[in-house]
């Protein structure tokens, strides 16, 4: 009597990467590459419904981004040409950012005379509009503040900021691993876009996946530093303070008052316009390297003296205040 081997049927696994990045220009060569890898492209955007005849190049690209709010109008030029060779050459690319859809469902409808209280209770519609209530709330406050003499009300506002953004941040990250998990398409390697202080993403995706997913992360960060031979993260002071928080940390008076004064300095010395050079690679990364080990140095009674002082400069003219204090500092130790 003949045996009759057992067959196995192995499912093959489909490889998820969340891909960890800044919205520079200088990035999209390192993304490309690893998108090119994937079979489906899951961009960190709200749809929109023209979005699959500008992909096919049936709208002109600058004519499309000018409909958009976008902060970034450089790398989403770039990254929309490179997205436009993905498309042709087979890839699925898919915008997914239902928080901000929600908002912008929001805006419309607040804007059709609408009031807050129109808005269904116990609803995602509703979740959204709260958590950007509050966050706006807390931003329009710091503004106020800052405007004032009164430093440490400044901070205590910062801090107040960065817990109801913390908390919109997990909404929206929440909200976005479940739209993921509805679109996945088994046996398609994904390529997921996130922004580099969406960590949560990872840990919430990684808890509701099935076994028949990889999920792994890249982070271009990491990448771009060990190029430039920095050690450390990039996170600002202020980033790591929403983190703290995301994490549900809790943080002391000193700690979270040093994070802050920093991070007031940072936000004004870091350079914001977007740039290309051709006489150094990755320019905003080491400007920002630099900013961040810059204020990293910094006490609070120095932020209170370097903020009173640098109010009325560019950004450009007080980095070189703070470089010049420390130095100043350095000399006299």
């Amino acid at each position: 009597m003949a045996i009759v081997p057992t067959l196995y049927v192995m499912k093959a696994m489909s490889n998820i990467t969340i891909c960890y990045s800044t919205h520079r220009p200088e990035t999209l060569g390192l993304t490309a590459r690893i998108m090119q890898d994937h079979d489906v492209i899951i961009l960190e955007e709200p749809f929109h419904h023209d979005f699959a005849e500008v992909l096919g190049g049936g709208i002109e690209l600058k004519e499309h981004l000018l409909e958009l709010d976008i902060g970034y109008p450089k790398f989403t030029l770039g990254q929309y040409r490179m997205l436009q060779q993905f498309s042709q050459a087979g890839k699925q690319i898919l915008q997914v950012e239902p928080y901000l859809e929600h908002l912008l469902s929001l805006q419309l409808f607040l804007a059709e005379d609408h009031s807050p209280e129109d808005i269904e209770p116990n609803t995602v519609t509703h979740s959204v509009y709260s958590a950007e209530r509050d966050a706006t709330g807390k931003l329009i406050d710091y503004y106020k503040e800052v405007r004032g003499d009164n430093f440490r009300q400044i901070l205590s506002s910062m801090n107040s900021f960065a817990k109801a953004d913390a908390a919109r941040f997990i909404l929206r990250d929440s909200l976005r691993v479940n739209r993921i998990l509805e679109v996945l398409i088994p046996g398609k390697h994904t390529y997921i876009e996130a922004g580099s202080i969406h960590l949560l993403l990872y840990r919430l995706l990684g808890q509701s996946l099935s076994k028949e997913w990889h999920l792994h992360v890249h982070s271009i960060d990491r990448e771009v530093s060990a190029i430039l031979n920095h050690e450390g993260n990039l996170f600002s002071p202020g980033d790591e303070l929403t983190l703290s928080y995301i994490w549900g940390h809790s943080l002391s008076r000193a700690t979270w008052e040093l994070r802050c004064a920093q991070a007031l300095i940072y936000s004004i010395i870091v350079r914001k316009e977007e740039t290309f050079s051709t006489n150094e690679t990755f320019p905003h990364t080491r400007n920002e390297i630099e900013s961040i080990n810059a204020v990293k140095k910094l006490s609070i009674d120095a932020c209170r003296t370097l903020f009173q002082r640098m109010r009325t400069l560019s950004s450009e003219d007080a980095a070189v205040l703070v470089k010049n204090y420390l130095k100043k500092t350095r000399s006299q130790a």
